[in-house]
């Protein structure tokens, strides 16, 4: 079984939870409604519903530089409980072993990315001809570790019983760690500046109100480390730190009272993070000649997520953050038996470091994924199309921020207005995965990577990441003038 300080760092860092909108097999269509507008929000002039209302949907996804997944067993069974029993212990959990995970090892620096994506109730109505007003609700919980060397990733991998990595010195590891959890109320407000049989120019912007729920971070500097053998314990190994630079903040909001995350935080005076953010687009269209309400090339350009939330607790209950210089520290396995979670790994690196309320600043600004947003749809024949979308990170690696996976995607789509097929096809943090999405009316469910769905050691699949959504919704198409 991996051991327990194994698997919470893969949790944290590589498995838990990240943020982003792609949703590739929806968003691009005219027919995404509210999906569409967090791809670039002047596309919401561009709907072929005069109304779209989302009930709800959701998105998982996964994305990794540094391992495979190979178990002989897939992520969906492992997530459905439905792993046979073979691979089981006597108490029922499931024995994962280290090797499930291969290691990618071409010296390059090691990124993981994963979000959870809630969308809660949300409204499309367009306005006439010419404009589009929506109103959105989302929850968003993302976790990512960007630029860790391999010799790291491998310590976290393998846990401390390796000995290929016994005393082995480890200079000038700089990574960072980001975690945000938030809650956000967006209004979106587009409309068509030039429009006639011919073309169509749309502006789009939306505006949102963000409460932050939890929040994380540890920006390396500098961390000197070796493993070593604990000679006056048989069997017992720990990581000797030389030197550790950092800046370390988190939050301790949800575990206090057992809070939980939903929309109702939008709500909560009591949440210690407050911020704005905000989408800008433009779009462009090229209609057909057969029929003007159709276009033949669709192009759009938008910055998505503007903006960033301010944790502070002037109690310093809630929020903690410390810059940490350290020299020669030890932390074992032992020292994370307890904890479940990151905002319990960050308290026991905080006690082990002997950090005080004095050292305590209160207060840190986590970045939103800033990212640019680039897509071009073309109309190959009828109902058929076929979408070029490119998301660019545009944060700093050092920043305080979650980022958007620079991801380049060309999706074919059969698209009719009460049925939708495409086919994702996505390069993503060094590697390509392939995915597919049915729509039915307004409802969907899909994938950007079927490889991670259903991959394993058995099928030679061995994904690098996963991705699931669904969502459910009614509308009402517009009427051609």
């Amino acid at each position: 079984m991996i051991p327990r300080l194994v698997r919470l760092a893969l949790l944290c860092s590589l498995a838990t939870p990240s943020i982003a909108q792609n949703l590739l097999g929806v968003s691009p269509s005219p027919y995404g409604g509210t999906q569409s507008l967090y791809l670039n929000p002047a596309f919401a002039t561009d709907s072929r519903y005069s109304l779209y209302l989302n009930l709800f949907s959701a998105n998982a996804h996964l994305n990794n530089n540094y391992v495979r997944y190979q178990a002989p067993f897939s992520l969906t069974s492992l997530v459905l409980g439905r792993v046979p029993n073979q691979y089981r212990l006597a108490d029922g959990a499931v024995l994962f072993k280290p090797e499930y995970l291969g290691e990618l090892l071409n010296g390059n620096p090691k990124s993981g990315t994963a979000w959870t994506d809630f969308r809660g109730p949300s409204l499309l109505l367009r306005l006439g001809e010419a404009g589009a007003i929506g109103l959105t609700t989302r929850v968003r919980a993302a976790a990512q570790v960007n630029n860790a060397s391999e010799q790291l990733m491998s310590v976290v991998r393998a846990g401390l019983e390796d000995e290929r990595l016994y005393n082995i010195p480890s200079r000038d590891n700089q990574f960072s760690v980001n975690t945000n959890t938030y809650a956000e109320l967006g209004l979106t407000l587009a409309v068509a500046l030039v429009q006639d049989d011919y073309r169509q120019l749309s502006v789009g912007a939306t505006v949102k109100r963000l409460r932050g729920l939890t929040s994380g971070f540890l920006i390396n500097r500098g961390l000197n480390y070796r493993v070593l053998s604990d000679t006056a314990q048989t069997n017992s190994y720990y990581l000797q730190v030389d030197q550790f630079n950092a800046d370390l903040g988190y939050t301790s909001y949800l575990l206090d009272k057992g809070r939980s995350v939903t929309l109702r935080q939008l709500f909560d005076r009591n949440n210690p993070g407050r911020g704005w953010g905000a989408d800008l687009g433009i779009s462009y269209q090229l209609r057909s000649e057969d029929d003007p309400d159709e276009y033949t090339l669709r192009l759009g350009i938008a910055l998505t997520d503007l903006g960033s939330i301010r944790y502070r607790d002037d109690r310093k209950t809630y929020v903690q953050r410390y810059s940490v210089s350290r020299t020669d520290q030890k932390f074992s396995s032992t020292d994370f038996q307890e904890v479940t979670g990151s905002e319990d790994i960050a308290e026991v690196i905080r006690t082990k470091l002997d950090l005080t309320e004095a050292d305590n600043q209160a207060q840190f600004t986590s970045g939103l994924p800033t990212a640019i947003s680039l897509n071009a749809d073309l109309r190959l024949a009828q109902d058929m199309y076929v979408t070029a979308t490119f998301l660019g990170d545009l944060r700093s690696s050092s920043a305080i921020t979650m980022r958007q996976p620079t991801l380049l995607a060309l999706t074919p789509r059969l698209e009719k207005a009460n049925f939708g097929l495409s086919i994702p096809l996505v390069f993503i943090n060094q590697t390509f995965a392939a995915g597919a999405s049915l729509r039915i009316g307004p409802v969907f469910i899909g994938t950007d990577n079927l490889f991670g769905i259903v991959g394993s050691n058995v099928n030679k699949l061995r994904p690098r990441g996963a991705d699931v959504y669904a969502g459910l919704a009614v509308a009402s198409l517009r009427r051609k003038p």
